[in-house]
């Protein structure tokens, strides 16, 4: 009898704990460094070696406009750009809680460590993602290459198809 009651009070405090977890933390790994300290940089060469082959890699590389403000702002105003983000360290890294579009691609999520402060609800059982996208946080998509994984999105650049007029 005592065994089925410690049982059962175990099994009740696991799935308690496993309901009230807080999202924890963790540091960027290599490759999102890289990639990140790229950005941070400032240098569009090195960028170019840590994203994965598609539309923002070419974009950066033919030297689009519109990835280098998504990047890095546009005439001095920083405000929503990637760069803003995350030059504030420590960076905050969570899983991003969208299921992966495409195999062998993570998606994460990227605060700077004082804004998941500001913006982290007192209830745990929240779901991510918490505050405003681009505000408090970014999602940065990586790929896996045969060279390891590699940012995918340029965290979160959507790349514009020409459009025809006329």
């Amino acid at each position: 009898m005592r065994i089925r009651l410690l049982a059962a009070v175990l099994t009740a405090s696991l799935v308690s704990a496993c309901a009230t977890t807080t999202p924890t933390c963790r540091a960027p790994l290599p490759e999102e460094m890289a990639a990140f300290r790229a950005i941070i940089s400032h240098n569009p060469a090195a960028l170019a070696q840590s994203m994965a082959p598609g539309p923002a890699r070419t974009a950066l590389e033919s030297g689009d406009g519109r990835i280098s403000s998504h990047l890095w702002g546009s005439q001095g105003n920083l405000r929503g750009s990637v760069v803003e983000l995350l030059s504030p360290p420590p960076l905050c890294i969570l899983p991003s809680p969208s299921p992966a579009t495409v195999a062998n691609m993570r998606e994460i999520l990227v605060y700077p460590q004082s804004r998941y402060d500001a913006v982290r609800p007192a209830d745990p059982a929240t779901p991510l993602p918490y505050g405003s996208l681009r505000r408090d946080y970014l999602t940065c998509s990586f790929t896996l290459t045969e060279d390891g994984y590699r940012l995918a999105d340029a965290c979160g650049y959507r790349a514009y198809a020409p459009t025809v007029t006329g």
